[in-house]
Order: C-alpha cells, then sequence, then structure tokens
C-alpha cells in the first residue's frame, strides 16, 4: 500500500474549503493518510521529521486554494523549504552522508487539487502549473491535478459532492484520482471540474449569501457605498 501524505494548503485554521476537500477525497482511499497543514508547519522551529516523512511517502497531495492565479503564501513558502531540503540532501549524498532520507527509494509522485470562488474552473491552470513545475524542480514525478470552479457551492456543504447532483462530476473526479493516487497512476492531463448548475444561478446564490451576511451584520446599506468616489 503507498504511503500517502497530504499537504492542506489553506492559511484557514479549521473550516476551510480545502479541509472538506481533503475529508471527502480520503473517502475514495484505502490507506489512511497523513495530513499536514502548511500553515502551521512553516511556523514550526522544527519540521525536520515532517520533511522526512513527506520526501519519504510514495504519494503527495496538495489541496489549497486559488489566491490570485497563484497559491497561498504558506503553501509557497512550505514549497520553497522543501525545494532547499532536496538541495541539501543531494549535497550531503554526494559528501557521503545521510540525512533520514532513503536516497535509493523513489520520489513521491505528486498530485494537486485546487479550487476557486469563480465558476469556470480553469481559472485553476496557472496554479496547477505551478506545482508541476515545482515537481519538476525537486525531481519529483507529476501525477496530474484537479481544478474546481463553483468553488462557493462545493464549500458550502460536503454532501453536494455525491454520485448524483449537480456535483457528481466532482464525485467521479475525486473517485478516479484516489484511484490514480493508490496505484501509482501518473495521469499528466489535469483535470477541470464545474458544477452543472447554470452560471446565473451561481452568481445569485453567492449575491444572496452576501445580501445575507450584510444583513447579519447590520452593514446593509454599506453595500452600495462608495467611499472613493469624488463629490466634485
Amino acid at each position: 500500500m503507498p504511503k500517502i501524505v497530504i499537504i492542506n494548503g489553506s492559511p484557514k485554521p479549521k473550516n476551510s474549503a480545502s479541509k472538506m476537500l481533503i475529508e471527502k477525497i480520503q473517502e475514495f482511499l484505502e490507506n489512511k493518510p497523513t495530513i499536514y497543514h502548511a500553515s502551521g508547519l512553516v511556523r514550526q522551529e522544527d519540521y525536520s521529521e515532517e520533511l522526512s516523512n513527506i520526501l519519504n511517502s510514495d504519494i503527495l497531495l496538495f489541496v489549497f486554494p486559488l489566491y490570485v492565479d497563484s497559491l497561498p503564501a504558506p503553501l509557497i513558502k512550505l514549497l520553497t523549504i522543501i525545494e532547499q531540503e532536496r538541495a541539501l540532501i543531494e549535497e550531503k549524498t554526494s559528501m557521503g552522508e545521510q540525512k533520514g532520507i532513503d536516497i535509493n527509494r523513489k520520489l513521491p509522485i505528486i498530485y494537486a487539487i485546487t479550487n476557486c470562488g469563480f465558476f469556470e474552473a480553469e481559472h485553476n491552470q496557472i496554479a496547477l502549473d505551478i506545482i508541476k513545475n515545482f515537481s519538476s524542480t525537486v525531481g519529483m514525478r507529476w501525477g496530474y491535478g484537479i481544478g474546481i470552479g463553483g468553488g462557493g457551492y462545493i464549500a458550502s456543504n460536503s454532501k453536494h459532492i455525491s454520485k448524483k447532483g449537480s456535483a457528481s462530476n466532482v464525485y467521479n473526479g475525486f473517485c478516479e484520482l484516489g484511484g490514480a493516487m493508490e496505484n501509482n497512476i501518473e495521469k499528466k492531463e489535469n483535470v477541470f471540474l464545474t458544477p452543472t448548475m447554470p452560471r446565473f444561478l451561481y452568481k445569485f446564490s453567492g449575491n444572496l449569501s452576501w445580501y445575507l451576511m450584510a444583513i447579519k451584520n447590520g452593514s446593509l446599506t454599506s453595500l452600495k457605498a462608495k467611499p472613493h468616489t469624488s463629490k466634485s
């Protein structure tokens, strides 16, 4: 059975869409994965044990939200740390030293799941390319990634990702990814999935949620405020 490590790349300490997606993907895995939260990991003074587990895994899955067509800052920092650790290991190996890593074993295959609030899942392309380029830089194999659109709908209820309904395509995509991870399959081509609900309905639901949130917080009159508009 492959050793699987999952990295939660969300900056949110709890109740994030990434956490929910990780819980969902675990339903398709026979093996229980080790899960690390990037924002907590990079704040540790000593993360050598965690880095060793990451680099000694068979499968490495990154799950994160889209931030300005890119990755959240804590995840970027963690990727940098992993890259530096790989370079250090290679240097130590060339000098005949070891650093807790089995150099003779294959490096993990990397997969990724990213979601965005945009309806169109293709907005995730650049972020997945960043993870793919990272894989190449550190000498790891790239499996493939899943880009999810309509993240607001997906994150509102994990039950939306089910065999039936408007997010059944996401369910099927997770089922396929789980099989790929369990069997070390490198698919290469990314998959982009958006719930099959109409775009106008997704936009309407999003606007309604903002409206209800404004009422709850007593800020309804501020929704149409234009504080930077010149009065002259």
